[in-house]
């Protein structure tokens, strides 16, 4: 078996790619734009892998190690033209053995530590596997084997049972015990997917499709309180922070070139480059300043500061419930939407349903809470005219009493305008804005769910005034929206109008409560 002549130097991508290199999780995951490294990140955590598992001691005290690590593509040519060139960044072809027949297999030997005198005293042999699903089925690409870790690369264009079956091959390997495999991982690396992807779904919503609830608590017990999954997100190709630049021919320009050329795509530029969720599906996305790794975060609710949940009444009601901090800032905490399973499909429910939905989602996050500590807005159009024949002031009135924890007011306003502005100031100001991971199909809404309609006309021309695409995601959208137009001057600094002076304060110690109004 050949040896390198010297020892190779590669230089990291970035923090992330770092983080994501180090994690224990059994399903990591790390999603960034074209030219990350992420591919590199992905094969070197591999080899990070192997050497880890465990060892045996000879009479000479050199400790032996030995893994077996599966990297998956969806064809032949795709391994050979992209993965295969990174991998031999890190160990060249003619480090050991390598063969062309498929499966493509690398074998070489590696001297992780010396004793002071230069002598080897931990080796690690080490078998990479490559393989390509092609016109096979999953469990034909991946018959017999037995790895210690295997590297996902492009995951979301491989199929969606994939990973789920890739979970009972990994951590199977060991020609020298099976107490000496630590940490058995599906390593996943890939440009950001689209919203309906099932790899958006195992990577941001953090579901496994397929699994039932029994499978996720044995593995649970199987991890030892390792984590599931996780994902890692690389900032965008044009962030001041973006990964990787110092190893790009052109440095940053690389990105602007990627981004003057495909001008025409918008959707593959915000993949590709601002490593940006879309919705597959024609329509700009409303609220185009969102960015997951800048928006998405725990927010922690504050017992201090009121409670503003935002309702959109109907059949496929949905509520969202938000805080703004002491600069202003919207922390958005919680979603109650009724979804179908598989979350593709938003299912009807009526008012004292949906009240209850909502209350019981309320005392669940926060028990104690009282009635003063919250504040219900609704859709103003739900307070028009009682003579109307669907009268939607009657859902009102029915989910108010189902939800039994005070009433439900007019929101300030209906207007497009106003209810976006609230959102996109929120956005674009630094820290102005953060949604909690557990707000899963709001999060869906703000990565382009939430959408204009198709702005070319079959005629050629371009629409002068753009609609919103009535969709799934619009009725937790705009929940939201009526929260956020609650607060201090939040309407006024809209509009640009100057906030009105303080003047006298009137003090109310009677038990009237002013925000319920005469009953």
């Amino acid at each position: 078996m050949k040896m390198p002549s010297k020892p190779r130097r590669l230089r990291s991508p970035g923090p992330v790619a770092d983080a994501f290199t180090r994690s224990r999780a059994f399903i990591c995951n790390i999603i960034g734009p074209v030219g990350s490294g992420k591919t590199m990140a992905a094969l070197q955590k591999g080899l990070r892998v192997a050497a880890m598992q465990g060892g045996v001691k000879d009479d000479n005290g050199i400790t032996w190690r030995k893994a077996r690590i599966g990297v998956i593509r969806e064809s032949y040519p795709s391994l050979k033209s992209t993965t295969l060139k990174s991998w031999f960044n890190i160990v060249p072809e003619d480090e050991g053995k390598f063969l062309w027949s498929a499966p493509f297999t690398h074998s070489f030997r590696k001297i992780l530590r010396r004793d002071g005198e230069g002598r080897p005293i931990d080796v690690l042999d080490v078998e990479f596997e490559f393989r390509a699903i092609g016109d096979q089925t999953v469990e034909e690409a991946c018959r017999g084997w037995e790895v210690n870790a295997v590297i996902v690369d492009e995951a979301d264009l491989q199929p969606a049972d994939l990973v789920p079956y890739l979970t009972g091959r990994v951590g199977r390997f060991s020609d020298l015990s099976p107490d000496l495999v630590v940490d058995p991982q599906i390593i996943i690396s890939m440009n950001m997917p689209d919203i309906e992807n099932h790899a958006y779904v195992l990577a941001m919503d953090r579901e496994i499709e397929g699994l039932t609830e029994d499978d996720k608590a044995q593995l649970s017990e199987a991890l030892g309180g390792r984590p599931l999954v996780k994902t890692f997100i690389q900032p965008g190709g044009m962030e001041p922070d973006a990964e990787n630049i110092h190893n790009l021919p052109g440095g940053r320009g690389y990105y602007v070139l990627q981004v003057a050329a495909n001008k025409h795509k918008p959707g593959y530029v915000d993949r590709m480059v601002h490593n940006k969720p879309v919705a597959m599906m024609f329509g700009k996305p409303v609220n185009g300043e969102f960015q997951h790794s800048a928006h998405v975060g725990q927010c922690v609710y504050n017992p201090r500061r009121k409670l503003i949940v935002g309702i959109d009444q109907g059949l496929f009601a949905a509520a969202v419930g938000l805080q703004r901090d002491e600069y202003g800032n919207i922390r958005t905490l919680f979603e109650v939407v009724n979804l179908s399973d598989d979350r593709k499909r938003l299912l009807k429910v009526g008012p004292t349903a949906f009240g209850r939905k909502l209350r019981n989602a309320i005392i669940e996050r926060y028990p104690g809470i009282e009635k003063d500590e919250i504040r219900f807005v609704c859709d103003p159009a739900a307070f028009a005219a009682g003579d109307r024949e669907d009268n939607e002031h009657d859902w009102v009135l029915a989910c108010q009493a189902a939800l039994g924890l005070g009433k439900i007011h007019k929101a300030k306003s209906n207007r497009a305008a106003l209810r976006n502005e609230a959102i996109w100031r929120a956005q674009s100001t630094r820290h102005g804005y953060q949604v909690d991971p557990s707000c899963r199909h709001l999060i869906k809404a703000h990565s382009g769910g939430y959408r204009y309609e198709k702005e070319d006309m079959k005629t050629g021309e371009t629409k002068g005034h753009l609609e919103i695409a009535n969709t799934i995601y619009t009725h937790v959208a705009d929940a939201e929206q009526y929260a956020a137009l609650e607060g201090e001057h939040v309407i006024r600094d809209i509009r640009g109008k100057p906030r009105r002076e303080p003047g006298r304060q009137v003090r109310n110690d009677s038990e009237f409560d002013v925000f319920r109004g005469v009953q």
